[in-house]
């Protein structure tokens, strides 16, 4: 760091304690553990449950589905949860480490514990350990088959934080990855893939692997919107650090790349219903929230406010995975009367 740098940054505001939410209410030695892992941030929890909510959903309108009671749905879902809890902590951290030179040139990020000095890289590599053990603790406790489909999930979760060095398109990677547990979604129910490639006649079995295909693409473009909304907070900082993101490449058409990645992510959602002819409260809910929610976002937000950017990352979070969730779960709930 030059001695220009470090006087810019000695003039910058200190770190403060939190004095509000739960990190005021734990301990100090365990302040910048919270903070590592974003527990008063909790947007990227659900961001990461999302998709895993949608598959336990969608499991009960696949071809041979023998979805269990709504207890047996909500006991699978509380496990993927908290799962949820310690493998996006364990990512977060992973992240710091990785990102702990960057995050010293960005404003937004210089005090985070690893860029201000709070914790050691080896109580960091500690901590993202621990919480990848509870997480494995989670993870035993679902169907074999989840462990095993989950490994590639978890190894592009590991090379996320390299593709903002290597690539233009680290929100498209995130997207990769954090869509994939739809499937994992899937598989935590209990649904048995042989039997769909086994007993479904090709006609059925053709079109519902089209949809879930689609399914899938949707969840990829959802990612790829609020990470690159997410990213504009960043994107003068990161350009001038190095740091390559989709908000960096495409910084001055940003309005333009979520126009065409949300139309695609709507289009992909209207193509599932189709194909899984899923019926009217599918469009209206899950295809026509999500319409609502980012014409509004596109329409109203500004992108040069990092205050905005985060508002809507934080809100549309809840407006699209709501929208999506009540249209599965409506389709889900006609799928349960019809096979009983």
């Amino acid at each position: 760091m030059t001695n220009g740098t470090r006087r810019k940054q000695d003039e910058l505001p200190a770190y403060v304690p939190p004095k509000v939410g739960i990190l005021s209410r734990i301990p100090a030695s365990w302040v910048p553990y919270g903070e590592l892992m974003r527990i008063d941030k909790p947007t990227g929890i659900f961001l990461f449950y999302f998709p895993h909510l949608f598959g336990t959903l969608y499991a009960g309108l696949l071809p041979g589905s023998s979805q269990g009671s709504p207890m047996d749905l909500l006991f699978t879902n509380g496990i993927l949860f908290f799962g949820t809890v310690f493998s996006r902590a364990a990512a977060c951290a992973w992240n710091d480490i990785l990102d702990r030179e960057y995050d010293r040139q960005v404003l937004r990020c210089r005090l985070r514990p690893l860029a201000r000095g709070a914790i050691s890289l080896t109580q960091a590599l500690g901590f993202t350990f621990f919480m990848t053990i509870v997480c494995v603790g989670f993870i035993s406790a679902l169907p074999l088959d989840f462990a095993k489909a989950a490994f590639p999930s978890i190894t592009l979760l590991v090379l996320y934080p390299l593709a903002k060095r290597f690539t233009d398109f680290p929100q498209l990677v995130l997207g990769i990855q954090i869509a994939l547990s739809f499937f994992l979604g899937i598989i935590a129910t209990g649904y048995d893939f042989s039997t769909f490639f086994e007993r479904t006649n090709a006609t059925q079995r053709n079109s519902s692997l089209i949809a879930m295909i689609f399914f899938y693409a949707a969840n990829v473009c959802w990612t790829v919107v609020y990470d690159t909304v997410y990213a504009q907070q960043d994107v003068k900082d990161d350009a001038k650090a190095g740091v390559k993101s989709m908000a960096v490449r495409y910084r001055n058409n940003a309005r333009g790349l979520l126009v065409a990645v949300a139309l695609l992510q709507v289009g992909f959602l209207a193509a599932t219903g189709f194909y899984e002819s899923l019926g009217i409260s599918y469009f209206s809910l899950s295809c026509g929230g999500t319409t609502s929610a980012m014409v509004w976002m596109i329409l109203t937000l500004d992108l040069n406010s990092p205050a905005e950017c985060m508002w809507w990352f934080k809100n549309g979070c809840w407006l699209v995975g709501l929208s999506i969730t009540g249209g599965l779960g409506y389709a889900n709930l006609l799928a349960s009367g019809r096979r009983s």
